[in-house]
């Protein structure tokens, strides 16, 4: 797996193919779209959705092969340790290859939220 931390984004979008490691689905995704949007745009419903920003979690996956850029995510959901092992947020990351991917939920991402959790 290659992390690419380089802020730039391709000229000219790409389109990559995103195959899941437990099932026969996979889905397009454009270099210019988050993994988690380009899924949605493909009707697909494989990967949990949550705040759609980083922060509750909720969207935690594992890169197992490919390429990606990542933005900044919620240190609370993943660990720069886990980060450098392939786990990320799929609503912060952008394919640059073709990938294999497998959700990774966290065990407590069940809110995207204290807020939501006070009442």
């Amino acid at each position: 797996m290659n992390n690419n931390y380089n802020a730039s984004t391709p000229e000219t979008p790409q389109r990559h193919r995103i195959e899941l490691t437990d099932e026969e689905t996979s889905f397009n995704a454009s270099s210019e779209l988050s993994l988690l949007v380009a899924m949605e745009r493909a009707g697909q419903a494989l990967i949990p959705v949550g705040c759609r920003g980083g922060g509750c979690g909720k969207c935690r996956i594992r890169i197992l092969k490919g390429e990606y850029f990542s933005k900044r995510m919620s240190r609370a959901w993943v660990s720069p340790e886990q980060e450098a092992e392939g786990t990320v947020l799929a609503c912060r990351v952008y394919a640059r290859s073709n990938l294999t991917i497998e959700p990774d939920p966290p065990e407590v991402a069940t809110s995207c939220g204290k807020a939501d959790r006070a009442s």
